[in-house]
């Protein structure tokens, strides 16, 4: 973990979900089942993923190098949604919201 939720980083930004350092093209998976609710490029943010888990709740998976979901797709947890940036210190962020609003997953990791 890189950056964890609240911190801010040397731009001022604070940020709302965890930052983490994967290999380098490594494969980035749904944090938990949902329907996948955007998957593309999405401005400085690299190839982003957004999972609609049910109920206000959902998961933004930002700096991805690839995805391989599509809209509208169902996904379990654990299953392939793209890959990592390739080339030097790549960068995954994960945020879990409910209802818009970042929640600290740091709880639910085991």
């Amino acid at each position: 973990i890189v950056t964890g939720l609240g911190e801010v980083s040397a731009a001022g930004v604070r940020s709302r979900g965890l930052t983490l350092a994967p290999l380098a093209g490594a494969q980035v998976v749904a944090p938990a089942a949902g329907r996948i609710a955007f998957a593309g490029p999405f401005r400085d943010y690299g190839a982003i993923v957004i999972i609609d888990h049910g109920g206000g709740w959902t998961s933004l998976v930002a700096g991805l190098g690839s995805v391989s979901v599509r809209i509208g797709e169902a996904v379990g947890q654990g299953a392939p949604i793209g890959q990592a940036q390739r080339g030097e210190a790549p960068r995954v962020t994960v945020e879990l919201r409910r209802r818009d609003r970042a929640v600290d997953m740091t709880a639910l990791i085991g």
